[in-house]
């Protein structure tokens, strides 16, 4: 069939003015929000001093236990896990609730070397800082008035405290238990993906 070149073309042009805007339409990715409203929202950012991959030497300067910390779901909540001699592991999750306008913390471990069940803490309203004071989430009760109190604190030199304090008295007076000094080896670094990674620090950083 001989039909004329000069149609095929004039159908050509018409077909892909017409269909071009539809494509480009369909291929256009959806937007997606790629920020969390957590990173946005300075309540939740009181703990980000601590993340990171920790030494943790006690108050003689024995190397005592290492503890990784890293934000988790979406920069909305604090993951610690915790290993030390003799077996004892634990780990940690932190998050700000904005219903209480508190932290929480709930902590679990593995029962070694004695049976510590599970710990449900929540931020100090009277503590003002530095870092956070974590004290227990239910009140003492008449029988058992002993509780325990830990409070993360930023120091100087890729350095932050772990202090632990007792109390026997319901919270009347407390004595300090443990001081763990955290000694950063590893910090926090974004990969492309949004995901922790840790990079090994220098003397020069």
């Amino acid at each position: 069939m001989n039909t004329p070149i000069g149609l095929f073309g004039t159908l050509a042009v018409a077909v892909g003015l017409t269909s071009a805007p539809f494509h480009r339409r369909v291929s256009e990715p959806a937007q997606i929000a790629t920020t969390s409203a957590c990173t946005a929202d300075s309540s939740y950012q009181r703990l980000t001093f601590w993340v990171g991959d920790w030494d943790v030497f006690d108050s003689t300067g024995t190397r005592y236990a290492t503890q990784r910390v890293q934000t988790v779901i979406d920069g909305c909540a604090i993951m610690a896990d915790w290993t030390s001699g003799g077996g004892n592991k634990g780990m940690g999750l932190l998050a700000f609730d904005m219903k209480t306008r508190a932290w929480k913390q709930i902590y679990v471990s593995n029962q070694v070397p004695f049976r510590s069940g599970v710990t449900l803490r929540t931020s100090d309203p009277s503590y003002k800082g530095p870092g956070i004071r974590f004290i227990p989430l239910l009140d003492p009760t008449a029988g058992n008035p002993a509780q325990t109190r830990v409070t993360i604190i930023p120091l100087s030199g890729h350095r932050a405290l772990q202090e632990f304090e007792d109390s026997r008295d319901g919270g009347k007076t407390w004595q300090v238990v443990f001081k763990g000094e955290h000694r950063l080896r590893m910090i926090p670094a974004m990969s492309g993906g949004g995901s922790n990674l840790l990079v090994a620090i220098s003397d020069n950083f």
